[in-house]
């Protein structure tokens, strides 16, 4: 949204530290949010990958998705999308992916996230994904801020100092949370963030 990027802009200008976490395949952020110049980096694939956009540098921290597992999705029909350490599907799927994975006897887990589902790697989650971009950059989970909106975020809001859920999103994920932001979307956040960089 442009009042968000506006946002994080203004807070880049301060010297604030913008790092877009996400349950998005990187090609597919790049492709709904463009050049992701406007942002310091990118956690990308729920935490399985690694982008910095200034250098181009990209770095996967989880095992790449199997070959022998997208091929029997393939084999059962199963429509999904495959990035390099993750799968996405769509949320009414899971029971058949969770099939596959006990079937094949794979060390992958189900991630939920509003109407989708991620298959990815044992243990790897925002915060993990984090917490290595916030290494590389030597900073310190105690000086961050995270926010989110969906179950895919308990980790990681949990790993930052101040955890914020948006009121438009999980219910379960609000009541875990430091800061619940009121509002109905975009807008809401980008205001958020502008307070923030101010003080």
């Amino acid at each position: 949204d442009p009042s968000v990027r506006e946002a994080i802009a203004a807070a880049r200008t301060r010297g604030i530290v913008v790092l877009l976490v996400t349950g998005r395949i990187l090609d597919e952020l790049r492709r709904a949010a463009g050049d992701l110049h406007f942002v310091d980096g990118v956690i990308a694939e729920n935490g399985a990958v690694m982008h910095f956009p200034d250098s181009g540098r990209t770095s996967a921290l989880a095992p790449r998705v199997p070959d022998g597992f997208l091929a029997e999705l393939r084999r059962r029909g199963i429509p999904f999308a495959a990035g390099q350490c993750l799968v996405d599907a769509d949320a009414n799927h899971a029971p058949q992916l969770l099939d596959v994975i006990r079937t094949l006897e794979l060390p992958l887990v189900l991630i939920f996230n509003g109407a989708r589902v991620m298959t990815a790697p044992q243990g790897v989650s925002k915060a993990t994904g984090l917490r290595i971009a916030l290494e590389t950059l030597r900073l310190s989970a105690r000086n961050t801020v995270a926010a989110g909106d969906a179950e895919n975020d308990y980790e990681l809001l949990r790993l930052a100092e101040v955890g914020v859920a948006v009121a438009w999103g999980s219910k379960a994920l609000q009541a875990s949370a430091d800061i619940v932001l009121e509002g109905s979307g975009p807008a809401a956040l980008a205001d958020y963030v502008r307070t923030l960089a101010a003080t």
